[in-house]
């Protein structure tokens, strides 16, 4: 096969595995790591490897996130000579893991047996998808699992092993389909784990669902989508129909709901500072009797005239004078903010209200009997970060988002996948308001409903259950986040002592 058919079957695979506009065969995501998995075993060195595998991520990685040229070139006031290369560099970025991934596999395929090749393989993986939410502030857009959450039969897994359990165990499989005709085991392997995954879909996804949970009440959630004109929305001349559009929309839904949520920087103001707005949305609440949780930025003054920025989830509630409130913890660098300031000659690739600060409390927005893990914008892409909302109590997950910036592009159908994967982790509903959508109510078990078009104006009310208890996932979260660093290291030592026993490599 010429090298340069498992690269462009890596691109594919991305392309269409992911969700997109066009075409999504989430199925086909699998023939990403089949190709770099076989690119790793048929290069004739490690280095060939990590050469051909860092092309394959690249392009992947291109192929999946070529909408971060839209933001940056619609808003960011560059040109679209400089705005196409940004998905280029992040690809390449990005790619580095895939390169690094093939260049061990390389290694390992020279020392170990073909089915400790296919444990290894998803515990390298695995690994190495912790490192991408973790490493330069965390960017995990690329979890292979998410491709699977269309159908969420095939995602129930993700409630004992997390998100990135269930891609290393699908890497594991086609890591085996690659060895199958030497390897009586990996037929086997194969065979389990597909079974295992069909038929826990099945059963969590039956009738007798939720086994593990408790429920411990209904709410009914009005989601207002108020699709702003991104171009817009920061003039200040629009900002009195901004508010009116929501109060108008969030009117339609008010008599049957326990909450309204708008959407992330709903109110481009600063809501804090009072004024007649203010006093409409606090009336508002008071009068439908409805709390209204929507997203602003947020200030805090200091002594010497100072302040500090932070993007804001506030609630209003009919019963307090007083706005309670969630600041966003992890920010989106040259979005929010700049990392190195003081060192790169950049400044930020979109508009908005300034540079923020990360919060620092996690805890639930409370009302009624709703406790709120908040999770704004790409929050909801990070697994620990709703572990630790339901660890503070959180009976609900809501993700307040502004997806306007990616237009038409796979961006809001990747996020919405993405955050989906949090649901089944922690066995909570999660209600998810954007701007310009893609809108919904997510349950425990993946299964999206309530899903609004993209660019459209929406009110509507999901119902919704309160849950408490823990999935599997969240109450050993330690140990299924440690175990596959602790055992990928041991096989890494495996490899390194055995290296010298089979220097040609396995042969497929």
């Amino acid at each position: 096969m010429h090298p340069a058919v498992p690269i462009i079957i890596a691109m594919f695979s991305a392309g269409i595995g992911y969700a997109n506009p066009l075409l999504h065969l989430p199925a086909a995501i699998l023939g990403f790591p089949l190709a770099l998995g076989f690119i790793a075993f048929s290069a004739a060195s490690p280095r060939k490897a990590l050469k051909r595998g860092w092309i394959a991520g690249s392009l992947a990685g291109i192929a999946c996130m070529y909408w971060i040229a839209y933001p940056v070139g619609v808003y960011g006031g560059l040109s679209w000579a400089l705005a196409i290369p940004c998905p280029i560099l992040v690809g390449m970025i990005v790619g580095t893991y895939y390169g690094i991934y093939t260049y061990i596999l390389n290694h390992a395929a020279r020392a170990l047996p073909p089915f400790a090749l296919c444990i290894f393989s998803g515990l390298l993986w695995t690994s190495m998808e912790t490192a991408q939410g973790v490493l330069l502030t965390g960017y995990p857009w690329m979890t292979l699992s998410s491709a699977m959450a269309f159908r969420p039969e095939w995602i129930q897994s993700a409630a004992f092993i997390g998100a990135y359990g269930l891609s290393g165990l699908l890497v594991s499989v086609a890591t085996a389909i690659l060895v199958w005709k030497i390897s009586n085991p990996a037929k086997i392997w194969t065979i389990s784990v597909v079974a295992l995954i069909i038929i826990l879909g099945g059963v969590r996804t039956s009738p007798q669902q939720f086994t593990d949970l408790e429920k411990t009440g209904n709410t009914s959630i009005g989601i207002i989508q108020g699709n702003i004109d991104q171009a817009r929305k920061w003039d200040a001349k629009y900002k009195k129909t901004t508010f009116e559009k929501y109060l108008n929309l969030s009117r339609q839904v008010t008599h049957k709901t326990d909450l309204v949520v708008w959407p992330e920087t709903a109110m481009p103001f600063y809501l804090q500072d009072g004024g007649i707005m203010r006093a409409e949305l606090v009336n508002f609440a008071s009068e439908t009797n409805t709390p209204v949780l929507t997203g602003a930025p947020g200030y805090v003054l200091h002594s010497k005239g100072n302040f500090s920025l932070y993007n804001r989830a506030y609630l209003i509630s009919p019963d307090k004078k007083y706005m309670d409130w969630y600041d966003k913890s992890h920010l989106v660098p040259f979005g929010e903010y700049i990392p190195l300031k003081d060192i790169l000659p950049l400044g930020k690739l979109v508009q908005g209200a300034g540079d923020f600060l990360p919060g620092s409390d996690a805890s639930p927005l409370r009302t009624g009997d709703l406790a709120m893990g908040m999770l704004i914008c790409y929050e909801g892409i990070f697994p620990e970060l709703a572990q630790e909302r339901v660890e503070k109590g959180a009976n609900i997950l809501i993700n307040i988002s502004n997806d306007a910036w990616y237009g038409n592009t796979s961006a809001p159908r990747q996020h919405l996948n993405l955050v989906t994967m949090r649901t089944v982790e922690q066995g909570r509903y999660m209600i998810r308001g954007t701007n310009t959508g893609i809108s919904a109510c997510i349950d425990p078990l993946g299964r999206v409903s309530h899903a609004t078009g993209l660019f459209v104006d929406a009110a509507v009310a999901a119902k919704a259950e309160l849950l408490s208890g823990e999935t599997f996932y969240h109450a050993n979260y330690k140990a299924v986040t440690r175990t596959p660093l602790v055992l990928t290291l041991l096989f890494a030592i495996w490899i390194i002592i055995s290296r010298r026993k089979n220097p040609a490599g396995i042969k497929i």
